[in-house]
């Protein structure tokens, strides 16, 4: 016989449930809204770009002129980059493919460099670009990296932090990215729940509690797995690791 306050939790789930299928909703109506954005700022870019182009073919350009209008080319090719990259991780189909654990983690560093600007973190990046391509979904694998970063970010909200993200082959030859943060820690007792639905330590508004659950079930369906290591002041690693399987 249930209890009233096993209905009283039945009933927070089902508003909890309520309130996600509404917000992925509005970020699934966003994404198909964004995509047509992205393609009317591809109309602009390539003019931006293209016009650069023939102004630097001029050869009777000052060298001052020369330089402002490369730098201008240059910022309107990284975002046509980031433009198309994001229309390629709003995809909703699957696409097992091979996949550079490095670009992977470079494009999500780039696409949340403005949320590490606005709270004064600095970014750092260890990457072996020696790794072999691992056979996954590489927008899974985004979203995994985009979870996980963007939860080390919101943990450094004073400022002053560094976020380090490496990429590496352990000695068995699987492949492993470590997201390392100068947050304040988690302590113990919460490093054992952070992985349940629906728990968070963030205040309301800010997390559905839903983010490093769905991330662990992303990386376990995928074959690998993750693991969290942390110290109050002293910062907190998540460390995920992928199995290399031969193409098929």
């Amino acid at each position: 016989m249930k209890t009233l306050a096993d209905k009283h939790n039945n009933d927070n789930i089902n508003e909890e449930l309520l309130k996600q299928m509404a917000y992925n909703e509005k970020m699934a109506e966003l994404g198909r809204i964004s995509s047509g954005v992205v393609h009317e700022l591809n109309a602009p870019l390539s003019v931006i770009t293209s016009a650069a182009q023939l102004i630097l073919r001029e050869k009777e350009v000052p060298e001052f002129v020369r330089e402002m209008v490369g730098r201008i080319r240059s910022e309107a090719q990284r975002l046509s980059q980031l433009t198309r990259g994001l229309l390629n991780f709003s995809r909703q189909d699957e696409a097992t493919e091979e996949t550079d654990i490095n670009l992977a983690v470079e494009f999500i560093l780039d696409f949340l460099l403005y949320e590490a600007a606005k709270r004064g973190v600095t970014v750092l990046r260890n990457l072996d670009y020696h790794l072999q391509a691992i056979r996954m979904d590489g927008n899974l694998l985004k979203q995994i990296l985009l979870n996980i970063i963007m939860n080390s970010l919101q943990a450094m909200e004073d400022g002053g932090g560094r976020l380090l993200v490496e990429t590496s082959a352990n000695s068995e030859g699987e492949v492993q990215i470590v997201i390392a943060d100068t947050g304040p820690g988690i302590p113990e007792d919460v490093q054992k729940r952070i992985f349940e639905p629906y728990f968070t330590t963030k205040k309301p508004g800010e997390g559905t509690g839903l983010g490093l659950f769905v991330t662990k079930t992303l990386v376990e369906n995928m074959g690998g797995r993750i693991e969290v290591r942390s110290r109050r002041n002293r910062g907190t690693s998540f460390t995920v690791t992928f199995v290399v399987k031969d193409a098929e």
